[in-house]
This record gives structure tokens, C-alpha cells and sequence, in this order.
């Protein structure tokens, strides 16, 4: 089956654009409204979601974090479309759950490229193997955490959190060697596309997007932060750590 987009558009133009560009390419495209974009993503389970932001951010940011905070919709990839001018927003927007921001109009190829770069994620852990044990078809095992590679789904003593796309390609990336620092930049050339310029401070977002759902889920905190180099993953928790 196609894989499904999730629209939250502005006005029907960009809906009928984007879906014109989407069906090309092989994808299928719903509508939704800011009202019933979670109640949909949560039944429906699409691909990616797409959120116009126009030129209200507020709106946007509200209807993102309602995403983010839902169990079922929390790892659904959300793409935001920026006016132009609206850029200050960027930081605010990655801070309340969206994956990636898009200032409109944006060229339909770097949109494609990267809805296929989430797609192909679902098919293989990252772009570098980590080295892993392998304990079920698709199922590896590190420490006392064990990762559906497929779902993108982490699990500890009997808890799970489902991550999403850039999260789990960052966690795989820090445990390709536990206790090595790695830097921003080579987390940015594992986890975004090649073509895609992306800030530091965007890996420092998703960085702590990731270590909030560890937190979560093993009660300690697994990635530390090294000043002026980057970040390492830590065999064993440290509570308190922020």
C-alpha cells in the first residue's frame, strides 16, 4: 500500500498542490483540520504529517505539541511548512515536536527526498550498522534496552516508547561505540538527508527529544552532553543529569 501523508493545510490551494505533488510520487494524501489533525493521525496512523503554519505559528505550535504529547501520534513524523518571514519560528517549532520545518515555497524535490528518507528508515535501523547483538528477526539488544529496528520502538524492563525518525537515527548513531563523543556534525550526516542544511542548535532539539523518552522509559539518563564537543551515550543512567 502507498504510504500515507497526513495535510493540515491553510487554504485548500495548498492542499490540492501538495496532494497533486504527493500522488505523483507515489504517496497517498488525507486531509485534516487543526480540530481533528491528532483524533485522525491517531485511527489512521499516517506515514507523515504535514502542518501549514502560514503565518500562524501560535496555532501550529499548539496543534504539534498536541501530537508530540499523544501516545499513539508522539513518533509520527511532523513536517512544518513556514511562510516566508516567519523563520524566527524555526527553533520554536522543533522545540514543540516537529521533526523538520520547510519555508514555503519549498522546491517539491527537497520535500520528496525527504519523506523517502523517512520511509526508507522504516525498512533498516540507520545508515550505519550499529553494532548490536541480534537477539530476535528484528529485534537488537544493547544493555538492558532491546530496539524494534522496524517500529522504531525501544524497550526496557517491559516498558516501551516508540521513537521517532531523526530520534532513532541519533540513538543508533551514539550506540555504534557507547563512550565515544560524537560530534553535531557527524549526527547531522547520519540523521538528516545529504542535501538538507541543518543548524547544530536543530541537533541539540531532537537530542533532547530523545533523552526526555529515555529518561522516560528507564528512569536515568543515557546521552551526556560534552561541552564544545558534542554528545555520548553512557552504559549506565545518571539520574539528575539534565
Amino acid at each position: 500500500m502507498k504510504p500515507l501523508i497526513l495535510i493540515c493545510p491553510r487554504n485548500v490551494d495548498i492542499y490540492l498542490l501538495l496532494t497533486h505533488i504527493l500522488n505523483v510520487d507515489g504517496f497517498r494524501t488525507v486531509l485534516a483540520s487543526e480540530e481533528e489533525v491528532v483524533e485522525k493521525a491517531a485511527a489512521m496512523k499516517p506515514e507523515v504529517i504535514i502542518l501549514d503554519t502560514g503565518t500562524d505559528a501560535a496555532s501550529t505550535l499548539r496543534t504539534a505539541a498536541a501530537i508530540r504529547s499523544n501516545e499513539i501520534t508522539a513518533a509520527i513524523p511532523t513536517i512544518a511548512l513556514v511562510a516566508a518571514g516567519e523563520e524566527r519560528h524555526y527553533l520554536d517549532l522543533l522545540k514543540a515536536g516537529v521533526d523538520e520545518n520547510f519555508v514555503r515555497p519549498v522546491l517539491p524535490i527537497r520535500l520528496l527526498n525527504y519523506l523517502h528518507s523517512l520511509s526508507k528508515l522504516a525498512a533498516r535501523p540507520a545508515a550505519t550498522e550499529p553494532p548490536l547483538t541480534n537477539t530476535l528477526a528484528d529485534t537488537l539488544a544493547f544493555g538492558g534496552l532491546k530496539i524494534r529496528v522496524g517500529r522504531r520502538l525501544v524497550i526496557y524492563e517491559g516498558r516501551e516508547v516508540q521513537l521517532g525518525p531523526i530520534e532513532f537515527k541519533l540513538l543508533s548513531r551514539l550506540l555504534e561505540a557507547p563512550g565515544n563523543v560524537f560530534s553535531r556534525q557527524q549526527l547531522i550526516e547520519v540523521a538528516w538527508p545529504p542535501n538538507l542544511y541543518v543548524q547544530s542548535r536543530t541537533v541539540d532539539v531532537h537530542i533532547g527529544h530523545l533523552r526526555r523518552s529515555l529518561r522516560r522509559l528507564t528512569g536515568g539518563n543515557l546521552i551526556r552532553t560534552v561541552r564544545a564537543s558534542g554528545y555520548v551515550v553512557e552504559l549506565k543512567p545518571s539520574i539528575g543529569e539534565g
